[in-house]
Parts: structure tokens; C-alpha cells; sequence
């Protein structure tokens, strides 16, 4: 996970619960007031990379840079960007880079 002040919580589930493949999921709740949760299976252990970017397809925020376990991993996420201020209301972009994979879902966010 990205070593910022503004804290996300990571949860695993076993891969034995777990489709034999790869998926980004729509967060939930969306749209967005305060909070929501990303979830995404792998298949295998990989890095991972998951991060929010904005319309313009700037990088607002990372929520995951690193090695994660195969699984089901649920993501919880405030709102805020990486120096830890609460983003304006409108389309975001959430984008996972797993196991030689890209996926994108669209999210909206509404203050």
C-alpha cells in the first residue's frame, strides 16, 4: 500500500472463495458521499497497482503499490487524495495493473 498519512484498509479473503480469475468489481457505495470499497480477485500472487485518477486522467490518488496474495481483496477508500484533502464532487476513474492486466471502472463522487 501507498505509504501516505490518509489510511486504507485492506481486507483478504482466501483464494480458496475466489473465482479462478482476475476482476475489477464497481465499488460500492456509488456514488460516493464519504467512503466506499474497491474489491478485486487474483487469480495468483502479483504486484498490484490501484489507483484513483480524475476525468482528465490524472493520478488523484494511490490506494495499492505493491505485492499482493491471490484472492478476494477489498480496498476501503474515504475520498481523499494522497496528501490526505478530500476531493471535489465528479467522475473518477479507478484503475487496477495486476498480473499483466489493466481493468477500469467509473465512479462518482458527490460532496
Amino acid at each position: 500500500m501507498s505509504a501516505s498519512s490518509v489510511a486504507v484498509i485492506v481486507t483478504v479473503i482466501p483464494k480458496e472463495s475466489v473465482p479462478g480469475e482476475f476482476e475489477l468489481y464497481q465499488n460500492y457505495p456509488n456514488p460516493v458521499g464519504g467512503g466506499t470499497a474497491i474489491r478485486f480477485s487474483l487469480p495468483a500472487d502479483c504486484h498490484v497497482e490501484l489507483t484513483i485518477c480524475n476525468a482528465l486522467g490524472q493520478r488523484v490518488r494511490t490506494l495499492v503499490d505493491e505485492y499482493e496474495p491471490a484472492g478476494l481483496h477489498i480496498v476501503e477508500w474515504t475520498g481523499e487524495d494522497d496528501s490526505g484533502n478530500k476531493i471535489a464532487s465528479g467522475v473518477y476513474f479507478y484503475i487496477i495493473r495486476a498480473a499483466g492486466q489493466t481493468a477500469v471502472k467509473k465512479m462518482v463522487v458527490i460532496r
